[in-house]
């Protein structure tokens, strides 16, 4: 069996979809599958040993000129501009990142169509690239899917992100769509890396598979770290690591604080770098304080971690802290409460309670028991 893996491309930093395609493509090629991908070499591109690569083009910020978006963006987010901007439906990420702008999407299909031509694969594997579902339906390939809860059609959408894939559609003889996210139905599969008391998704093409990762949730009572990771758009590293650091220091806690340009340094009880492995320290950690993004959110669950959010204006991890409290694996804190203050009182609600951990194990166990990318591979053979 062939299978071609395609992630979402973007010039920001989103981990998500280029971590689950190694995760996937490197669990498929144990099993003897035969595996490519098609990956833009964006920000998040690493390459896959002994897997070719085939080209994709980077999307440019709302369909800017690459060479504005290339300058722009990065100051952008270094003056924290998406800070004060809600982000309400997928299909306005992806109008963000540049994925529905008619040029680039009209690019962007060819090149996977081109890759599928090379390639011959039985499946093509859409990591929430949209020109991949799109190719793959004009070439006639199987289609199988990452989704979940919040980037569904139907959870939230807005068709004004519509207007180039409608254009391009029409080119293709394919009737219109009310939005970008209506072609998340062309796949046959979906799969979901999350759990149903996290995302409660009653599609029949939906499977839960739980984590990609090979980790094991650890229960242990041992714990004396808080770890400490907000991504991009929800709080300013300066903010982060000046409100985290009044709120722990010269406390019993080894704090641990991650954020993509910050140096390197330690004060008494306090660790800040841009890059920490956690994988490393959340078997020691009580605490994970982040931004609702997917990966945090398992990674701290598959370790039996509890959560402190701050989603920020972001739909996606709105949902995701909202989900976390409903299921009593940790609390949510807004933008405003982000203060020393409160970070501190919720933390201690939180370690001081053991019911938090309880929960956050529970998932974790679901998370694994669901088996992965095996799920993914029975249905690919069934």
């Amino acid at each position: 069996m062939r299978v071609l893996i395609v992630p979402m491309a973007a010039m920001a930093p989103t981990a998500g979809p280029s971590y689950r395609t190694r995760c996937i493509a490197k669990e498929m090629q144990k099993e003897g599958l035969t595996v490519a991908t098609c990956q833009a070499q964006d920000v998040n591109y690493k390459p896959i040993e002994g897997i070719e690569n085939y080209y994709l083009s980077v999307p440019s910020p709302m369909g800017m000129p690459s060479f504005v978006g290339t300058h722009i963006f990065p100051i952008v987010q270094k003056l924290g501009v998406n800070r004060f901007r809600s982000v309400d439906s997928f299909d306005e990420v992806l109008h963000l990142t540049g994925s529905t702008d008619y040029a680039y999407l009209k690019q962007s299909v060819e090149e996977i169509r081109n890759a599928i031509k090379a390639f011959q694969p039985d499946i093509v594997y859409s990591e929430f690239n949209i020109s991949a579902m799109l190719a793959a339906k004009l070439d006639n390939v199987t289609l199988f899917i990452s989704a979940s809860f919040p980037t569904q059609h139907k959870y939230s959408h807005n068709p004004k992100y519509a207007k180039g894939l409608n254009k391009l559609l029409q080119e293709y003889g394919l009737p219109p769509l009310t939005s970008c996210l209506e072609l998340f139905d062309f796949a046959e599969k979906k799969f979901v890396p999350s759990c149903r008391e996290l995302e409660p998704m009653e599609d029949p093409k939906v499977s839960f598979c739980g984590t990609f990762k090979n980790s094991i949730s650890n229960n242990s009572a041992e714990r004396d770290k808080i770890l400490v990771y907000m991504g991009n758009g929800t709080i300013s590293q300066r903010k982060m690591v000046k409100e985290v650091s009044r709120a722990f220091e010269n406390t019993a806690y080894q704090v641990y604080i991650a954020g993509q340009g910050l140096k390197e340094q330690s004060f008494n009880n306090i660790h800040i770098a841009p890059f920490f492995n956690f994988d490393e320290y959340l078997s020691q950690s009580l605490l994970f304080i982040n931004h609702g993004g997917q990966n945090s959110i398992a990674d701290g669950l598959l370790y039996g971690v509890p959560l402190l959010i701050c989603a920020g204006k972001v739909f996606e991890r709105k949902y995701n802290a909202q989900s976390i409290v409903k299921a009593g694996a940790g609390e949510e804190l807004s933008v405003a409460d982000f203060t020393s203050e409160e970070i501190r009182r919720v933390a201690f609600q939180i370690i001081n309670n053991h019911k938090y951990q309880e929960n956050a194990h529970r998932i974790g166990q679901e998370l694994i028991s669901l088996g992965g990318v095996s799920v993914i591979m029975s249905n690919m053979r069934s």
